[in-house]
């Protein structure tokens, strides 16, 4: 635990979403909350998207992090700050608008089920 999720748009088109991911988890390992080997990132990008009703044009990165309950939310929101400040400095250079979100969220303690089988 946690899960990272992050989704960006097919038309970021120089996007590094494998060096995304490392800049992330690493920003998700500096906070302290987080043992390394239990941080589990992926990356979806996203070929049919619309912002608004039509727009296909507004690019965007989104990450939404998973992880159990417990936290206060000083920590959830120092977090996100620092996840988007990172999200931010991933963005190549684009020609138009991007939008960028942060979602952390809890998830049930008692409903998560983990295991680690020997390889």
């Amino acid at each position: 635990m946690p899960h990272l999720s992050l989704e960006y748009t097919q038309n970021l088109v120089d996007y590094d979403a494998p060096q995304a991911l490392r800049i992330l988890g690493q920003v998700m390992f500096d906070s302290g909350l987080f043992g390394e080997a239990d941080i589990k990132s992926r990356a979806y990008r996203l070929d049919d998207h619309l912002v608004g009703t039509g727009d296909t044009g507004t690019a965007f990165l989104h990450v939404q992090v998973s992880l159990l309950c417990g936290r206060t939310d000083a920590q959830k929101q120092a977090l996100g700050a620092r996840i988007a400040a990172a999200l931010k400095s991933t963005l190549p250079a684009v020609n138009g608008p991007v939008q960028l979100t942060v979602d952390v969220r809890d998830m049930n303690r008692d409903c998560y089920a983990k295991e680690v089988l020997p390889g």
